[in-house]
């Protein structure tokens, strides 16, 4: 995929209202030009994110316990079978939990919970950049046993090389639209009186819901389901607050 830059700037121009700093009456008022900018970048994604979960219930807890554990080492040697390493998966999450009865339907009847069996639940958190491997992790983890992948998501893992591109463009068209406003109201500028970051936030990893076809592929173990990782968005932007004067 390439990679598109989309900028946006936004510039107010003040000839003789804008002021630096803190102002009293012995102060001189400084002509200021004000621009924001900003940049939106499409990255391809890089990197994979599942959590995927075994569920297991029984009367009994070691029982329910002792299935979810089997169940998971068979989820976790079919990925790696797939070509998953023991550096990209980690476990997030193990819980047994009572399972209680429900109450009757009838009014008035004496009721009293008691504990009918146990669910126990573990799950595992991968993070990969083989992308081409999204369909059959997922495909094999669901026959070896897992029936739960709570969330797909697709990230960058370089994360703060690419936020500091967009903050680096941001400027660039701060700058640019500066220079363009000054020089078609014949002003100069002087100097840069503040810059400030106004948001250059780290991409946020895209979620994938599980949709009709890939969940009838999983099924029907004909095929791994279709996974496209289409682009992050990485954006920033500035606002550059210049001294202006008027061109001799």
């Amino acid at each position: 995929m390439q990679l598109r830059t989309i900028a946006i700037a936004i510039a107010v121009l003040i000839p003789l209202l804008g002021v630096a700093g803190a102002i009293d009456s012995d102060e001189i008022i400084v002509p200021s030009l004000t621009v924001r900018g900003s940049a939106i970048l499409e990255k391809p994604a890089d990197q994979l994110r599942i959590r995927i979960s075994v569920v297991t219930e029984d009367d009994e807890a070691t029982t329910a316990f002792r299935e979810n554990s089997q169940q998971m080492r068979d989820v976790i040697k079919a990925l790696k079978k797939e070509g998953l390493t023991e550096d990209e998966y980690q476990t997030s999450q193990i819980r047994i939990q009572p399972q209680y009865s429900r109450r009757p339907r009838q009014a008035g009847v004496e009721w009293k919970p008691v504990i009918v069996g146990y669910q126990v639940s573990s799950s595992i958190n991968v993070k990969t950049k083989q992308l081409k491997l999204a369909g059959e992790l997922i495909q094999a983890a669901n026959e070896a046993g897992a029936n739960s992948i709570d969330s797909i998501s697709f990230g960058l893992a370089d994360h703060r090389k690419h936020r500091a591109e967009a903050i680096k463009a941001a400027t660039a068209n701060a700058l640019a639209d500066a220079k363009t406003l000054a020089d078609a109201a014949n002003l100069k500028l002087v100097r840069v009186i503040t810059i400030n970051l106004d948001q250059a936030a780290s991409p946020r990893p895209m979620p994938m819901s599980m949709n009709r076809s890939m969940e009838m592929a999983m099924a029907s173990s004909v095929a791994p389901p279709p996974v496209n990782p289409g682009d992050v968005n990485v954006q920033a932007s500035v606002t550059v607050v210049y001294e202006i004067a008027e061109k001799n």
